[in-house]
């Protein structure tokens, strides 16, 4: 089997709602893809309207062209592969329970929302709530792997539950909000308000970031864990490469106390 390529006809005029992809796959394989009805807009236009159609394997699907308007790629995605050759909208990954999800450009808000396992890789910029919970929902990233290599908008990981979240760049105002469980790393910092009401859960983070007065200052400590984790991570390449190289003490806050947490957030230079 091959490849199933699809490639954008022309540039998207409205928001389009790709989350139906996948379970069609599921359900009817590759042959009624084309036909398959998609909301553009305010409107709804079959997949081979928008997209032409090479190859055959529903486990390894490719997107290619410049789908920021395209939401919900990926979305439910449980094996197999999709890749986006270039950049993805909103709710991308949204639900991944497993499988690999790789995007070339940039992703908007809610990447890897409620996500479960799998394999999240994003090479350019994420916006906001990355691996966060869905607007009105309690539980947000509950396992599996998300990596960005560049940097990530407001309230990533907001009600994270487990799994990790390992990013290059820099992470917005309210990194960790909420969190229960997981791990966070950020190699340019992050901004405001990091680790805000959170009860358990792990933010790394190098570079700078102002803490709220409710985090405890606990002193500067070696940790083994930390590095054994930036060894695991190495394979990741990229800024992630030399991490082990040398030890890293950390600097080490519990918070939030305004709300009994005893999450930690681990500061390395």
């Amino acid at each position: 089997m091959s490849t199933l390529i699809l490639t954008l006809r022309e540039a998207l005029p409205a928001r389009l709602d790709l989350s139906p992809l996948l379970p069609a796959l599921a359900e009817g394989g590759v042959s009624a893809v084309s036909h398959l009805p998609l909301s553009l807009g305010n409107q709804k236009l079959p997949l081979g309207e928008l997209f032409s159609v090479q190859g055959n394997d529903p486990a390894d699907v490719v997107l290619q062209g410049d789908l920021m308007r395209g939401d919900g790629i990926g979305a439910g995605l449980q094996s197999g592969s999709l890749r986006v050759e270039g950049n993805a909208g909103a709710y991308l990954g949204r639900n991944m329970s497993g499988g690999l999800l790789h995007v070339q450009g940039h992703a908007g808000a809610y990447a890897g929302a409620e996500m479960r396992q799998g394999r999240l890789q994003i090479e350019g910029n994420a916006g906001d709530y990355l691996g966060a919970a869905l607007p009105g929902a309690m539980k947000g990233m509950a396992g599996g792997q998300i990596v960005v290599h560049g940097d990530v908008g407001e309230r990533c990981a907001d009600r994270m539950r487990r799994g990790a979240i390992l990013v290059a760049g820099q992470l917005g105002a309210y990194a960790g909000a909420r969190m229960l469980a997981g791990t966070v790393l950020a190699l340019q910092g992050a901004g405001a308000h990091a680790g805000y009401g959170m009860r358990r859960g792990t933010l790394l983070l190098r570079g700078p970031c102002r803490l709220d007065a409710t985090f405890a200052d606990c002193g500067t400590h070696t940790l083994p864990i930390v590095h054994l984790l930036f060894r695991s991570w190495a394979a990741l390449g990229g800024a992630f490469v030399n991490l082990a190289d040398t030890p890293h003490p950390v600097h080490r806050f519990v918070g939030d106390r305004a709300c009994d947490g005893k999450g930690e957030v681990l500061r390395f230079s």
